[in-house]
């Protein structure tokens, strides 16, 4: 298999797996069920949880205790 000929077929297949992970839901819901409320609590909460993380994260290696010498 050529080099094009392998990136295109890469490329597609993570074309089919990201739009099948983005679609399926819908697909086998459908838009006549109701949201379950625990996925709609995680909907309200998960933002804040994940950004609360990520300062976490970002803040992790830094002294507070010790002044930086610029």
């Amino acid at each position: 298999m050529s080099n094009n000929t392998h990136a295109m077929v890469l490329i597609l297949t993570m074309m089919v797996g990201t739009m099948a992970t983005r679609f399926l839901p819908f697909l086998l819901l459908g838009d006549k069920r109701q949201t379950p409320p625990f996925i709609s609590y995680l909907g309200k909460v998960l933002p804040y949880a994940i950004m609360g993380m990520l300062v976490v994260y970002c803040l992790k290696e830094v002294s507070v205790t010790q002044l930086s010498s610029l």
